[in-house]
């Protein structure tokens, strides 16, 4: 072997990993190797085949570039104008709705790039950042002396470099740059890959935080330092936007600390259970002391203990100290996208776009900071947020109003604060500011947030237009009908509001569940306004989900996406993930829990017995007992281990309510792998497969309800006893390790 590695890296940071290959070329997990032997390079580079091709030009040649976003260039130098591309139709509804863009004339031309956020989600297209920036700098330059061109597109990750730098063929007088929430450390960079066992075995998941964000960080320099030195050499103004998280409102929901060394989980757990019993009896004290220890065991790796710490001191109005546990807590999963839940800034790049932009000379709105002067130091919440990062009305008009008081400062030497430049920016009518609203209801109870907030946006809504009263009652039928949305006729009288935004929102992107938090929301917020929908709701859910008509798949995501706990989102989404990107995986059919309970919905009705078909294990444990309840009263205890099993439960019809009937499923403690995750963990990242952070507690491959062959009555006792069980084993075609195939980020 060469002393030295073809890229640089000395043979020694590889011997464990070289170690590992020699083991797995012994072993017949033929899988494992090809892993191994792609890591070291003598497979060939790894390419994902969803990953786009690499289009990174010099920063020099970007003045040139003959396509910028989806528009590509047409006509001759001097003539040329950008229209959009056919070869990128696809992408099209990620962008601004504009077929063409002229060339450079006498008008001031301000070009703003960024992701959804500065799309305007949830308002776009009848408002948005863009337009908001337009009503301003032609209140203050003129109406026909001012452009401004919007290429913000919705999922832009890191490629924001590359948009930026063609930019530059739009010959713009100053751009500003809103980005910053999907900047994480994608799957398994190539670069990274050699430390990454080395990071793992040395500090666990903490130390593969610290290898990724140290990624992040080089990344993001890079990004700041290219764009910044590229704008610069041309004299063109560069505004960089901080972006800011909606700290007061929104959680991440919590999970299960990650896989800790030397089975630290189950103390861990302990001391979670004991400072949420701490900060329930309202000692907050002790809660703080709780959380602070597991906080040290995770080394801040999991949100669950920074979110007690934040409560503590929210209850103590001590808002700065609060705003630093949850920046905490938003940071322990944001810098990676296999463990982020929803999109977000983090704290590392939020300085380093102030440190670059300082170094640089460029000008910036940091959004914290703003923000906190425009609440008084309060957290911000759903006065600027409709969700996690978009903005509402409000919060666009006080963004964009700092921005282009930078822009007007740096072109026109004019010294404007950002409270002169607001009251130009006409907001939009009611009609869409509550539609907005009902938007931001769907998109917060589809990402698990509290039921307090979910009714909140729908009372909201009611209250800014009447009219989305209909438009809501429909949504119930959409949401509760088996037919696919876009064959409900409820769907067509959405669509005949003549609204582009519940169109594209609502008939396009939503997904249809049973949406419990959500409809119960909307059924509250409808009864305020004279509309009694409860019992329309009812009888649709038992016309169209009753088990009395029919057998129910309690692991369709249709009935369990809503309906989990908030330690059970990491396993939907997972589930989500493979689904949509595994080509070949076999486990989708496997529901994984990772906490101690796990939670089911299915309809009913009172006085028909119903009986519970039910095949789990557990992979983490020789053997142990799964309490299987109804509507809090436990129905079977069964005692499981590492084979599938499967059993027949019945439940007697006194204990069925009209409705919705609440399944629960408490697993046994589990025998926490330790450090030995981390291999498996390992593996999966240098696959591209989606890494199990968290044990698994148990596996459910079965789980149906349908009507019981007995008749009303016919059982009595506890269904405990009745409950009879095989063991056998899977079909031989999901006998493999569980992974998810990721896309590339975008």
């Amino acid at each position: 072997m060469n002393s030295k590695l073809s890229d640089g890296r000395p043979p020694e940071l590889l011997k464990s990993l070289a170690n590992r290959l020699a083991r797995s070329a012994m072993s017949p997990d033929q899988q494992e190797l090809t892993g191994m032997l792609r890591l070291t390079g003598l497979l060939g580079r790894y390419t994902h085949p969803s990953r786009l091709r690499d289009n990174t030009m010099a920063a020099g040649e970007y003045a040139n570039a003959e396509r910028v976003g989806i528009w590509e260039r047409q006509g001759q130098n001097g003539t040329s104008h950008f229209v959009r591309s056919l070869a990128a139709i696809d992408e099209w509804y990620f962008w601004a709705n504009v077929q063409r863009i002229e060339g450079k004339n006498s008008k001031l031309r301000v070009v703003l790039i960024g992701e959804s956020v500065a799309r305007g989600s949830l308002l776009d297209p009848e408002f948005n950042p863009a337009l908001a920036l337009s009503m301003i700098l032609e209140a203050r330059i003129g109406k026909d002396q001012v452009e401004v061109i919007d290429l913000a597109r919705t999922n832009l990750g890191l490629s924001v470099r590359d948009l930026a730098l063609s930019a530059l063929a739009l010959e713009p007088d100053a751009v500003i740059i809103f980005s910053g929430n999907n900047w994480h450390c994608p799957v398994c960079p190539e670069e990274w890959k050699a430390g990454i066992h080395e990071a793992l075995c040395q500090g666990g998941l903490a130390g593969l935080k610290n290898a990724g964000s140290e990624w992040l960080r080089r990344k993001v320099r890079t990004i700041a330092r290219d764009v910044s030195s590229a704008y610069r050499a041309r004299g063109i103004p560069l505004v960089w936007i901080v972006p800011e998280f909606n700290l007061a409102d929104w959680r991440i929901p919590p999970t299960n600390a990650p896989h800790l060394p030397e089975g630290a989980n189950r103390e861990w757990i302990s001391l979670l259970d004991r400072a949420g019993e701490a900060l329930a009896g309202g000692q907050l004290q002790l809660a703080a002391e709780l959380a602070r220890e597991a906080v040290d065991l995770d080394h801040g790796t999991s949100v669950a203990a920074w979110q007690i710490l934040a409560e503590c001191s929210l209850r103590q109005n001590d808002f700065a100290t609060a705003r630093l546990y949850l920046e905490s807590a938003r940071d322990a999963v944001q810098w990676y996208d296999g463990w982020s839940i929803s999109p977000g800034t983090t704290s590392l790049s939020q300085e380093i776009l102030r440190e670059e932009a300082a170094r640089h000379g460029d000008l910036i709105v940091d959004s914290p900071r703003l923000f906190a002067d425009y609440l008084g130091g309060e957290l911000p919440g759903r006065q600027l947020y409709l969700d996690y990062c978009h903005l509402t009305v409000e919060g666009i008009r006080i963004t964009m109003a700092a921005a282009a008081s930078c822009v007007l400062r740096a072109i026109k030497g004019v010294d404007l604060s950002w409270q002169d430049l607001v009251p130009a920016v006409v907001g939009p009518t009611p009609e869409v500011d509550g539609e907005a609203a009902f938007l931001a209801a769907i998109h917060n109870a589809h990402w698990w947030q509290p039921s307090a907030l979910v009714h909140h946006y729908c009372l909201k809504a009611v209250r800014a237009w009447r009219h989305l009263a209909q438009v809501m009652h429909s949504f119930l039928e959409v949401q509760t009908r088996r037919a696919p949305i876009l064959m409900c006729a409820a769907a067509a009288k959405i669509a005949e509001s003549g609204s582009s935004l519940l169109r594209q929102y609502v008939l396009h992107y939503n997904r249809q569940q049973l949406d419990r938090i959500l409809l119960d929301g909307i059924v509250a917020a409808l009864k305020t306004v004279g509309i009694n929908a409860q019992e329309t709701l009812d009888r649709l859910r038992r016309e169209e989900h009753s088990f009395t008509s029919g057998e129910v798949n309690l692991l369709d995501d249709y009935y369990c996406a809503s309906s989990v706990s908030l330690q059970e989102v990491i396993g939907v989404v997972m589930r989500r993930e493979e689904t949509r990107f595994s080509q070949d995986s076999q486990d989708s059919q496997y529901y994984k829990a990772y906490w101690r309970e796990s939670r089911f919905m299915f309809v009913g009705e009172r006085g028909y017995p119903a009986q519970m078909h039910f095949s789990c294990r557990l992979p983490h444990l020789g053997e142990g007992v799964v309490r299987v309840g109804v509507n809090g009263r436990c129905e079977a205890q069964l005692l499981c281990g590492r084979d599938w099993t499967t059993w027949d439960i019945s439940i007697p019809g006194e204990r069925v309510v009209d409705g919705l009937n609440e399944v629960t499923v408490n697993w046994p403690m589990p025998e926490f792998p330790g450090a030995q995750a981390f291999e498996t963990i390992f593996a999966d990242m240098t696959d591209q497969l989606f890494p199990e952070f968290l044990c698994l507690f148990g596996e459910i491959e079965s789980f149906r309800v349908s009507r019981s062959p007995l008749p009303a009555g016919a059982m009595d006792g506890n269904a405990a006893e009745s409950a009879s069980g095989t063991q056998r084993t899977p079909p031989p075609a999901l006998r493999r390790r569980s992974g998810v195939s990721l896309p590339s980020p975008q």
